[in-house]
């Protein structure tokens, strides 16, 4: 009789609490989906490049650090027009937490390895900054297919995937290389521009981006804000090709970033907007281009040509006109998914449908064409700092792990793949990825 009695209590229980949960989950919808009317009718490649590369809202100048107010002033006036339309979400109404709170801690010496510290001493350091970095990375990969937070249920480029999700860990890194070689970044040539746009067939070239050659040594250089004081730069100009991204300097930043670059890959709002001044500016000149910009994920070439997401094409062929003799290529927008596919293949969890970022594009790219490839500062060193690009003010620690390309997933990936040892990794800021023609596959 007393069992029964304790059954009971127990069913009580756990109905009410049930009850509960669902009431709150009634309720955080109902507030999630009132917010609809507020939410910007600018696509989310627009908020993202605000994000990725502003840092944070108009008014939020207390993020700066040691900045100016004159620079200030500069930096909103800069970003104001990309981001009128960004939703805030209102604390005050409920939210599904996150199962794990972050409790990653930027801007932290204490894991630098000293000239004074002992091996073991800095074995220790490079361990325990590992573990916390691998965690966060975990956590937020783990809350990016969270379909109840904000923008969890974003689809606007009509993903569709279809394919597995198998768990990159339980297969071995050659394996997963292998895997990854089979995801060619194609470049469109002349024979992929559509009919109805013949005048223009002129000014795309008949091959592929480096068709036919191959390097030695390939460094992808990040814009990470981690580069300040990391001396990088004489190691970075030994290497045959540098790749660079988007309109990252080199001058007045040598000393950490290096003044060699060989390739640059530019995203198409970069190169279609007035304000990136892209057929004048002097980091696109005398290097190889290669512009990109994502279609539907189930659009063919012909469908994005006539309706891409930022139009490229104008200053593309103003490009070609100015330097006829320049390279310059735009990348075929279905390998831009094939290589997503690549990584939702080997996550367990729903990835955001968003189109990877142009590190792990660039890292894919260079894979085919050199016998390794060094990423620095794209798996975040000992000297991660919430700063968003070593050469801008501006903080913010989403454009380490991702607010909007499934940055968390590309790089617990490319750490995986990554040869080198730890040290090299989280001391000196650089993974290495063995060529595909290294792979025995």
């Amino acid at each position: 009789m007393r069992a029964l009695a304790v059954t009971v209590w127990v069913f009580i229980n756990l109905l009410f609490f049930g009850m509960c949960g669902y009431m709150y989950l009634l309720w955080s919808q109902y507030w999630l989906n009132s917010d609809k009317d507020l939410e910007s009718s600018t696509n989310n490649y627009d908020q993202q490049i605000y994000l990725y590369n502003r840092g944070f809202l108009v008014n939020d100048s207390s993020k700066y650090d040691d900045t100016s107010t004159s620079e200030i002033k500069n930096r909103i006036k800069h970003s104001s027009s990309s981001i009128d339309n960004i939703t805030v979400v209102r604390n005050s109404k409920p939210r599904f937490p996150n199962v794990q709170k972050s409790e990653f801690i930027f801007d932290s010496k204490n894991f630098v390895c000293k000239s004074n510290d002992s091996k073991i001493a800095c074995n220790e350091k490079t361990q325990s900054f590992k573990d916390k970095l691998i965690n966060e990375m975990k956590r937020v990969f783990l809350d990016e297919g969270n379909v109840l937070k904000p923008g969890g249920k974003d689809n606007s480029y009509n993903v569709n995937y279809q394919g597995p999700r198998e768990n990159y860990m339980e297969k071995s890194q050659n394996h997963m290389l292998c895997e990854l070689r089979n995801v060619k970044i194609d470049t469109i040539q002349r024979r992929d521009v559509p009919s109805k746009l013949n005048s223009f067939k002129g000014y795309f070239p008949n091959k592929g981006i480096f068709e036919d050659v191959q390097f030695k040594s390939c460094a992808v250089i990040s814009s990470a804000g981690s580069f300040t004081l990391s001396g990088s730069g004489r190691r970075i100009d030994s290497y045959e090709v540098v790749l660079r991204f988007n309109n990252a300097p080199t001058k007045g930043f040598e000393i950490d970033v290096g003044q060699k670059t060989t390739i640059r890959i530019v995203n198409s709002q970069v190169m279609s907007k007035q304000e990136f001044d892209f057929l004048r500016a002097a980091v696109f000149r005398n290097v190889t281009i290669l512009g990109w910009d994502p279609s539907n994920y189930t659009s063919t070439v012909e469908e994005w040509f006539q309706n891409p997401e930022y139009n490229l094409f104008p200053n593309y062929i103003g490009y070609k006109r100015m330097f006829p003799e320049s390279e310059i290529y735009i990348m075929n927008p279905q390998s831009i998914w094939k290589v997503w596919d690549f990584l939702q293949s080997n996550s367990p969890n729903r990835l955001r449908r968003n189109p990877p970022s142009s590190g792990f594009l660039g890292i894919t790219l260079l894979l085919s064409h050199c016998d390794f490839v060094d990423a620095y500062e794209y798996i975040p060193s000992v000297r991660i700092t919430k700063r968003c690009h070593y050469y801008e003010p501006e903080n913010n620690q989403a454009c380490t792990f991702g607010v909007w390309h499934p940055l968390a997933a590309e790089k617990l990936l490319t750490y995986y793949m990554n040869e080198a040892d730890d040290r090299t990794v989280f001391q000196d800021g650089y993974v290495r990825i063995p060529g595909f023609n290294k792979l025995n596959c």
